[in-house]
């Protein structure tokens, strides 16, 4: 298994939210500067206003923070320095040892032969006599019953 093999989440995550927050705070200044600067505003529509506007800010603030938030994510799940090292040079050898059950085409060597397995002797089971149709005339059954 490769070291770090998986992504981190963090710069992805950040990225996403802090463009979600930014355009949610732009359209909502947009239409507040477009429709209701100078109108007077009901309740609902000034907690529609503030609450996107307020909601866009939390998504840029929860961005901004999950990109040092990843990065110390990503570095706690670093192996020790001294196994990176270790795990490496298994890496290296691993690689630089080929593979036996490849096709010879793509190994370009010889095909080697595996050991022979020992072939145990198979023994037939035995065979029982035919045994007699169940309505047949046999001395000691009834006639009729099955």
């Amino acid at each position: 298994m490769a070291i770090l093999s998986q992504p981190a989440f963090g710069p992805a995550t950040a990225l996403i939210y802090v463009t979600a927050g930014a355009l949610l705070d732009v359209w909502t200044v947009v239409w507040y500067y477009a429709f209701a600067r100078g109108e007077t505003l009901s309740n609902r529509t000034w907690f529609w206003l503030a609450g996107l506007f307020l909601t866009g800010l939390t998504f840029m603030v929860l961005g901004i923070l999950l990109g040092p938030i990843g990065r110390a994510a990503r570095k706690s799940e670093l192996p020790p320095s001294d196994a990176t090292g270790a795990e490496a040079q298994i890496q290296q050898t691993a690689a630089a040892t080929p593979q036996t059950g490849l096709p010879q085409a793509a190994t370009g060597m010889a095909p080697v032969a595996a050991p022979a397995a020992p072939v145990a002797a198979v023994v037939p089971p035995p065979t029982l006599p035919p045994a007699a149709p169940r309505n047949a005339n046999t001395p000691g059954m009834p006639v009729g019953r099955v």
